[in-house]
């Protein structure tokens, strides 16, 4: 597998690593997908498991009013 490059700049910087992750699903698409899938379902997880409602979180973000 390639190496990140570092770029001279914040823009080269975020594409370099876009072709990097497309190269990366390219080469690697079940292991992608299984390391995605782990990632979305431990979310989800951590979700359920946050002491707060939606409504208390937004009211505490200021963008909800009571």
């Amino acid at each position: 597998m390639k190496k990140l490059k570092v770029g001279k700049n914040n823009e080269e910087d975020r594409m370099n690593f876009v072709n990097y992750w497309a190269d990366f699903v390219r080469d690697n698409p079940n292991e992608w997908a299984i390391q995605h899938n782990k990632f979305i379902n431990s979310m989800m997880q951590n979700a359920k498991n946050y002491p707060l409602t939606a409504k208390e979180y937004l009211r505490i973000k200021g963008e909800l009013k009571k």
